[in-house]
């Protein structure tokens, strides 16, 4: 079941490591803009890659996007970049890497906290995309009923006469 209870003003998210941001609602022209993002680096990257092998110039330097895992992850992580420049416009914790100068929220930054930091770039695309949520909301419905059991079906089995034997009637031996 979903409630469209939709945020309609920017709010903070905390992320870790003392950084907190200020982002715009997750609405869909968001979602679309961060998949543009992510589609043109890729396209971008694929061409380049494509047009060194093409030549015999070195690749070395780029991912192997021929690789289906690889592809995958620069995918996240486009996207999560992508969800950050469109999303993010004011934060804290966030300092130069000289001085204690807060860093200015610009593209360039944004990118440097997604791709330096996994671990804020998980927790940014996990809160502001809802998934937290939706994790939350399935543990609501899998939860333990009040019995102490999980079931949510009827019980159909009657139960097995006294004089029934066990599923396994010899022992084994153990494995070496």
């Amino acid at each position: 079941m979903l409630k469209l209870n939709i945020q309609t003003e920017a709010y903070w998210l905390e992320l870790g490591l003392g950084v907190k941001v200020k982002v715009r609602p997750c609405t869909s022209p968001i979602f679309y803009a961060a998949r543009a993002f992510m589609n043109k680096r890729l396209t971008e990257l694929g061409a380049e890659y494509r047009k060194r092998k093409e030549i015999g110039a070195s690749v070395d330097d780029l991912p192997d996007v021929e690789n289906p895992e690889i592809r995958e992850a620069l995918a996240e992580e486009y996207l999560a970049r992508g969800l950050a420049r469109a999303a993010i416009i004011d934060w804290e914790g966030i300092l130069e890497s000289k001085g204690d100068a807060k860093a200015p929220v610009t593209p360039e930054k944004i990118d440097e906290l997604m791709t330096g930091f996994w671990s804020i770039a998980a927790s940014f695309s996990q809160q502001y995309t809802g998934v937290r949520e939706l994790i939350e909301a399935e543990k609501k419905d899998l939860s333990v009923a009040p019995n102490g059991t999980s079931e949510t079906a009827q019980d159909i089995a009657g139960t097995a006469p006294e004089h029934a034997k066990t599923a396994r009637s010899k022992k084994t031996p153990p494995k070496a």
